[in-house]
């Protein structure tokens, strides 16, 4: 088989490293080593280098191409997608074009892409002063969302329902932005607040084709925050309103210039019709491919590992009718620790609950639950229709107790 470097695998980018491992793959990793979580089991080397560093990393992976030639190079979490596309270009390999990856990585350029293209969005500024931020919430209000540019997970991301809550917004943004080397570092989107019902779009993009393999309904955690605390796949729409988002979400790949690989497309369905929240081209955090697996029998981690390799991917099958699977995150605002862990039998022993786990252990102190970091566990559960799913998931959240 092939030999795949993944760099920094974190979050499906972990499981990525396992998929790869077993098609075959031989798979390298390459990573700085100093996050938790970043040296899969699976994984046939590990390769450390400075990866915020992009000449380290290029020399690192020069070097170790020389001595072991190297097939693929895949980005492993969203902040080293732009760090893949260099490395994959340097070897001559398949990847995203490095000179369009900003709109794929740095929110205010993706607005900027949409902006070009004549498609609707939230209006947006992206500040760099709170006396901006509060400019732009009077302009943009009564509500509006404060957002880092280059973040993830809901990292930094606030409602603010006034100028002062605007600036303190903005000021929590700017510390969120840890990402070193950012074009838009010191930047900040100040965006209208969107009302309606959020969802995200799974798929991949191949020889100019976008694929859409699934429509992810989104469960969200209480404002000012958006943390989102679970996912169902496929999500419940008319076929009216599936159409609407499929069509919007082929436009916008196009406009931000995805020519190759996987994408994750979140977006709120308003009176307008489908707006973007962000793009990315990576795969789907929260353990959404493993839902669209168990739903819908397409394997994004494969699709990632194809088109890397400049294989082509068979059309996606039909999806399956009924099924539904998703997963429930537990958040527990207020809670600062907990030393047990209770989980009640007849979940337990639920046929449909395919995982329960831990992500946060016993005795340690608690972060803010704000961000994604902050969820303390998970049921992971699939039913034969979304009504039998969305029942073990909300049966779920009183089942498990933090004592």
């Amino acid at each position: 088989m092939s030999t795949v470097l993944i760099i920094e695998p974190r979050s499906s980018g972990l499981e990525l490293v396992t998929r790869a491992h077993e098609l075959g793959h031989t798979v390298l990793v390459l990573t700085s080593g100093t996050e938790p979580g970043t040296v899969p089991d699976k994984a046939d080397r590990i390769v450390t280098a400075d990866t915020l560093d992009r000449a380290a990393a290029l020399d690192a992976v020069r070097a170790l191409h020389a001595e072991t030639p190297l097939d693929a190079v895949l980005p492993g979490f969203e902040h080293f997608v732009e760090l893949a596309a260099h490395t994959a270009a340097m070897l001559g390999l398949p990847g995203i074009d490095p000179a369009g990856v900003e709109p794929l990585r740095h929110k205010h350029r993706m607005r900027r892409a949409l902006d070009a293209a004549g498609l609707d969005q939230p209006r947006y500024r992206a500040v760099s002063h709170a006396r901006s931020a509060a400019a732009a919430h009077a302009e943009l209000g009564p509500v509006c969302v404060v957002k880092p540019v280059d973040q993830s997970g809901s990292l930094g991301v606030r409602r603010a329902s006034s100028a002062a809550e605007a600036v303190d917004a903005f000021r929590g943004a700017l510390r969120a932005a840890r990402v070193p080397g950012a074009r838009g570092a010191g930047l900040v989107l100040v965006e209208e607040y969107v009302e309606g019902p959020e969802y995200s779009v799974e798929g991949y993009v191949e020889d100019g084709r976008t694929h859409i393999l699934g429509i992810t309904e989104k469960i969200l955690g209480a404002e000012p925050h958006f943390v989102e605390v679970g996912h169902i796949v496929p999500a419940r729409l008319k076929p009216s309103v599936s159409a609407a988002v499929r069509a919007y979400i082929t436009r916008v790949l196009a406009a931000v210039g995805l020519g190759l690989g996987p994408f994750h497309a979140e977006l709120r369905m308003s009176d307008r019709g489908p707006l973007l929240m962000e793009v990315a081209a990576r795969l789907p955090g929260d353990r959404i491919p493993d839902l669209l697996r168990l739903a819908c029998g397409h394997d994004l981690y494969e699709i990632m590992l194809r088109s890397y390799l400049g294989l082509p991917n068979p059309e996606p099958a039909a999806p399956r009718t009924g099924a539904r699977a998703g997963i429930r995150y537990f958040l527990r605002p207020g809670l600062t620790e907990y030393r047990e862990f209770r989980v009640d039998p007849l979940l337990a022993s639920d046929p449909r609950v395919r995982e329960i786990g831990v992500l946060l252990p016993p005795n340690i102190p608690l972060p803010d639950p704000g961000s994604s970091s902050g969820r303390l566990g998970y049921v992971l559960a699939a039913g034969a229709s979304y009504r039998e799913t969305a029942g073990v998931l909300h049966r779920a959240e009183q089942a498990v107790t933090f004592g």
